[in-house]
């Protein structure tokens, strides 16, 4: 009987293509030579895991740079078109809606007002669930494109249960609303898409170390005013 825990090669393979995605997405382009010092990977699993990323269509190539005495080294990078993000943020004043390629290039925006009716629950999953078909029509996409939908909302997160993610927002009025639930069921959307829900500066934070002010430091202070 197998072990339980025990890392299957099919782990193993998501591991690394995740590993190899991971630090394009994030420090790339990078060469195949780059690749195996950043992901710990040996020469042959990055040219494995390289070759299927790339006739999959999730990588491509982004250039060539000069090496040090030896052959040029031909830059790779996430391919922008093979998936979209969708990223929402449930503000003081509106509901912002936006649409990105994996270059984070945006490629659809919209926003619904929040003054006239303040943070009623049903109103505001109303605005996500149009904001979400305006953006996809605007950028003539299909939602199975989609990778994962981030939103960021005022309030503590519980997440993990039977209903997904709980919203406790005090200064909304939100008292254990079940946000994932309700998204799920009014937002048309494929099953398989991920909802990604937390606090909106948490997510600003998260933003800003990864692609912003904070990038590359292991800690930064972000303050709302």
């Amino acid at each position: 009987m197998a072990e339980r825990g025990r890392r299957t090669v099919r782990d193993l393979r998501r591991g690394n293509r995740a590993r190899v995605l991971q630090r394009l997405y994030f420090d790339g382009p990078l060469s195949r030579q780059e690749l195996g010092p950043a992901t710990g990977l040996s020469s042959g699993s990055i040219s494995n895991v390289v070759s299927e990323l790339v006739g999959e269509g999730a990588l491509e190539e982004a250039g060539v740079v000069d090496s040090d005495g030896g052959r040029p080294r031909t830059l790779l990078r996430v391919t922008p078109g093979c998936g979209l993000l969708i990223g929402i943020d449930i503000g003081e004043t509106r509901v912002r809606v936006e649409l990105f390629d994996l270059s984070l290039t945006e490629l659809a925006r919209t926003e619904h007002l929040l003054a006239q009716h303040g943070y009623d629950v049903e109103r505001v999953v109303a605005h996500v669930r149009t904001g979400v078909a305006e953006v996809l029509r605007d950028a003539d996409a299909d939602a199975t494109s989609l990778l994962g939908i981030g939103i960021g909302v005022p309030g503590i997160i519980e997440q993990g249960g039977s209903d997904g993610a709980i919203v406790h927002g005090q200064t909304i009025g939100w008292t254990a609303v079940p946000f994932e639930k309700l998204l799920r069921d009014a937002v048309e959307l494929p099953p398989e898409v991920p909802l990604f829900i937390d606090n909106g500066a948490k997510t600003l934070g998260q933003a800003e170390m990864w692609f912003g002010g904070g990038r590359g430091a292991r800690e930064a202070a972000v303050a709302l005013i």
